[in-house]
């Protein structure tokens, strides 16, 4: 039998391996995802809570975090109770995140793993018509290239979990999605890859209620109780089956070999005690110890890579195992995506290991420090449960969240410099929380500009698609030599000397892309469990659907949902604005008002060229229709309580948060991922110079 050739093999799919999925497909790969489990086994349970970033992430794929949002349970705030004697009371309330993050998602969404899954399985399927999940094939061993063959490919053994056929699959990289019992990482044991840490003596126990019915006030927030019984994290679901549901999380003495369903449920109950607590069924319930442990290396031979809890492992206090692998997967995946595109030398592949190692070590430094919080209020032997001792470690814990809410969200990450993050000292930018400013290596912030071609509240933040964004900012082009020096630029990079658009990548023909690719299709929830071609109009079934039974379409056959992306079909004035780039899209904003005389007569002459009109003829990469806005729409200043000094109101929101001086302006690149990558002072020819050092240090 002839072995497969893949370019990449995914093994898992989880969060990690089904986020590195979605972001490879987006930019063109086709990877083979293999999962030792039944496609059931994934429906309920596991991970189910998406914070700040990882929503933001989640948000740049658009509509599987539109689904998930509509899903979901959103948490803003959590609250504390300690019952005693008979009586209960609430002792605190707190929001989850503070407005000064800056983040327009500014809750934690609760969504099982299994919801999560499908909607990113739905997506790869959106951009791969062929792409499907290998369920009940298991990882068994691989055998590396010879070192120093670049173009070498790994060959890798899986096994059916039912049958015991075994075959061959080739790959250039192999992603390891499986899991805190990796074996992907046992057959890595013997090049040096382990997990360092230790066992707690800790066991937790977590169960899904279904079909809830109770007096206690809060089931509708994310609450911990204690009383003299234990402790108890209750976090709201999403409805299971139709049905109000709850996940309850505690621990136990006895080991998870020892635990059982009944016992954890009737300690759930005593802890509630007085208040009533009922519920249907446990829809799934879960035990194990306690490991803070993190992998010594994330890759070997920048062949094989570890995502997700196959690299670290921790209590589910934080709630960031999923956000984690998420982060993980959507950060190697784009990148990734470049080299085997052909587009970015292979060196790129080592920044994912040095940039979420870090991340991760400070995941298990703050886990290991709120495991001992809790553990030490358990071990208090108090009568009175209001008394100055539990207020003082509420207190603690308080402080502690305070602390951490920054890295819990997402919102603290600064990356440190490497060939894609450039900073002038090559020393890691200061950053500040609940302060203006984008250092370089952090995250974007979000903000709503006026598109100028149709004056339409936009985001900033574009969707992903495995580009670089470079914004142009050029404060207010009413004030002298601002818009001669934009037009300096612009004429500098159509000159073509060095032009990145010309050496990087290429343009893109959306004529040439077939329609089911330009206009993706919307699944219906009744589509005779078909997936149409929209490119053809005929519909193909999808793995066993050929034999289940067939329901009335939601939609009558000839008629189709889609959706797109503005750049992926022809526009109107297509013949006067540049073509879409594989590599690049640019960004020019201007605190200009869209209403103003100059932008409506100088920059509408210039993004739209017609007869008699100033601008030139040729297609500007800078006066783009479509890409060209105008910061105009004020907003209230999220940093007014933690910066007071930045004023209450920012008139231009997006110069302002990202502290661009107006008089002077900048241009900003921001990676795929949305972390800036470099930043100058200024936007002439000299500023774009820096520009072009910066992409040929890694791009082919």
């Amino acid at each position: 039998m002839q072995d497969e050739t893949h370019d990449v093999l995914i093994v898992g799919a989880g969060p990690a391996g089904l986020m590195s999925a979605v972001t490879l497909a987006r930019m063109g790969i086709r990877p083979l995802v293999v999962d030792a489990t039944d496609y059931a086994d994934h429906q309920y349970g596991r991970s189910d809570a998406f914070h700040c970033r990882a929503m933001e992430v989640m948000e740049s794929l658009g509509a599987p975090m539109e689904q998930l949002k509509h899903m979901g349970r959103k948490l803003y705030g959590r609250s504390f109770w300690e019952i005693s004697g008979g009586k209960g009371k609430r002792t605190g309330f707190a929001r989850f995140y503070p407005e000064f993050l800056d983040l327009d998602e500014d809750y934690a969404l609760c969504v099982r793993q299994g919801l999560i899954e499908q909607v990113l399985i739905h997506d790869a399927e959106r951009h791969d018509d062929s792409f499907g999940v290998q369920w009940g094939w298991q990882f068994v061993t691989m055998d590396l290239p010879p070192e120093g063959d670049a173009e070498g490919v790994s060959k890798v053994t899986i096994q059916n979990v039912g049958t015991g056929e075994e075959r061959v699959v080739r790959a250039k990289y192999v992603l390891a999605c499986d899991g805190a019992r990796s074996a992907v990482r046992r057959w890595a044991a013997p090049h040096g890859v382990k997990l360092l840490g230790e066992a707690l003596p800790v066991t937790w126990c977590v169960l899904d209620a279904v079909g809830l019915k109770s007096d206690f006030p809060d089931l509708e927030r994310l609450s911990v109780i204690r009383s003299e019984q234990g402790i108890v994290l209750i976090i709201p679901r999403e409805p299971i089956n139709g049905k109000p549901a709850a996940r309850f999380d505690i621990q136990l003495e006895k080991s998870r070999h020892e635990a059982t369903e009944e016992e954890a449920t009737k300690m759930i109950k005593a802890i509630f005690a007085p208040f009533k607590l009922e519920w249907d069924e446990v829809n799934w319930w879960s035990s194990y110890d306690v490991g803070q442990r993190l992998i010594n290396n994330y890759t070997v031979q920048e062949r094989v890579f570890f995502l997700g809890d196959a690299c670290h492992t921790h209590s589910p206090r934080a709630g960031l195992g999923l956000n984690t692998a998420v982060l993980e997967a959507h950060n190697l995946g784009w990148k990734l995506g470049l080299v085997l595109n052909g587009l970015a030398k292979p060196g790129v592949l080592s920044t994912y290991a040095s940039e979420r190692f870090e991340v991760a070590r400070y995941l298990i430094e703050m886990d290991r420090k709120l495991v001992q919080l809790y553990a030490g209020l358990e071990k208090q032997t108090m009568e009175d449960f209001s008394s100055e001792e539990a207020g003082e470690w509420l207190e603690r814990l308080r402080l502690f969240q305070a602390a951490n809410y920054a890295y819990q969200a997402g919102a603290s990450i600064v990356y440190e410099p490497s060939v894609l993050v450039s900073t002038p000292s090559n020393e890691v930018d200061p950053f500040t929380i609940g302060k203006p400013g984008v250092p370089v290596g952090s995250r974007t912030r979000p903000a709503k500009v006026t598109r100028v071609s149709d004056t339409i509240p936009v985001s900033i933040q574009p969707r992903f698609d495995g580009r670089f964004t470079i914004y142009v900012l050029v404060g207010d082009l009413e004030k002298p030599g601002a818009l001669d020096r934009l037009l300096d630029l612009d004429a500098y990079i159509q000159e073509g000397n060095g032009s990145i658009f010309d050496r990087y990548g290429r343009e893109i023909d959306v004529y040439s892309k077939p329609v089911s690719e330009r206009m993706q299709l919307l699944l219906t929830p009744q589509h005779e469990n078909r997936t149409a071609n929209s490119a053809n109009g005929n519909e193909q079934l999808n793995g066993d659907a050929a034999n289940a039974p067939k329901t009335k379409a939601a939609v009558p056959v000839g008629r189709r949902l889609y959706t797109y992306d503005y750049d992926d079909i022809p526009q109107i004035t297509g013949e006067h604005a540049s073509a879409p780039h594989s590599l690049f899209r640019t960004s020019v904003v201007t605190t200009t008002p869209a209403t103003h005389k100059l932008v409506l007569d100088d920059i509408m002459d210039r993004t739209y060229p017609h007869a008699g009109s100033t601008g030139s003829a040729a297609k500007s990469r800078i006066f783009h229709p479509a890409h060209f806005y105008c910061d105009d729409i004020a907003t209230l200043s999220p940093y007014r309580q933690s910066a007071p000094e930045a004023g209450a109101v920012f008139e231009n929101q997006l110069h302002a948060k990202w502290a661009v001086d107006t008089d002077v302006g900048a241009i900003i690149i921001a990676r795929p991922d949305g972390h800036v990558s470099m930043r100058t002072a200024g936007y002439g020819r000299e500023q774009w110079a820096a520009v072009e050092q910066y992409f040929a240090e890694f791009l082919v």
